[in-house]
């Protein structure tokens, strides 16, 4: 199993910074576990876009194979992350 660099963008780090200490321990340790995780989808349009659910929280992420990297793009709530 190859081990990906996960990397996260300003914009989801600035989400995680406004909630509470246990959804930031939860979206972490998530975000953690990808690419194993069993709530993952590919997004539709999109060539290495993917998304994970934990709870109400959407967790968008490019996965990238040939260099083994994990950049999470944006994070946010069901209702607020596809717009």
């Amino acid at each position: 199993m190859p081990i990906y660099k996960i990397e996260l963008r300003n914009s989801a780090l600035k989400f995680l910074k406004t909630q509470t200490v246990n959804t930031q321990r939860r979206v972490m340790s998530a975000i953690s576990e990808l690419p194993n995780s069993s709530n993952i989808k590919k997004m539709k349009g999109y060539v290495n876009r993917y998304r994970l659910r934990v709870g109400d929280i959407r967790i968008i992420y490019d996965k990238f194979d040939d260099v083994l990297v994990i950049v999470v793009v944006e994070i946010g709530y069901r209702g607020d992350i596809y717009k």
